[in-house]
């Protein structure tokens, strides 16, 4: 291989992994603006949808080790209640440390 193939590839890899870094909601959230708030020292940005009632919660902060999954189910819970006023219908809150989606149950007006 030569330097010049070399050179682009790893620019190429480069690319790529830095686009894997960054934060961005699933398509249905993509006019939805995101709201961030701090629970326990982890910094989540909080998506929710336009016209519907799901809520996707993401962990942008780096933490080594990781937390506990269950750790991080529960602050996205009260992050999601923080930032909408609405509960999160029971069972369907699913997720990792990073992301963390929901469905919303909110009271009538």
């Amino acid at each position: 291989m030569g330097f010049v193939h070399r050179t682009l590839s790893l620019l190429f890899v480069l690319a790529v992994l830095s686009g894997c870094a960054l934060d961005s909601p699933a398509l249905g959230y993509a006019r939805a603006s995101a709201q961030m708030v701090e629970i326990g020292g982890n910094i989540f940005k909080v998506y929710t949808e336009i016209n519907g009632d799901r809520v996707e919660a993401h962990r942008v902060n780096a933490v080594f080790p990781p937390p506990s999954r269950l750790l991080i189910l529960q602050q996205a819970h009260e992050a999601i209640v923080q930032v909408t006023s609405c509960d999160v219908k029971k069972g369907s809150l699913v997720g990792d440390q990073a992301m963390v989606k929901g469905v919303l149950v909110c009271p009538s007006a």
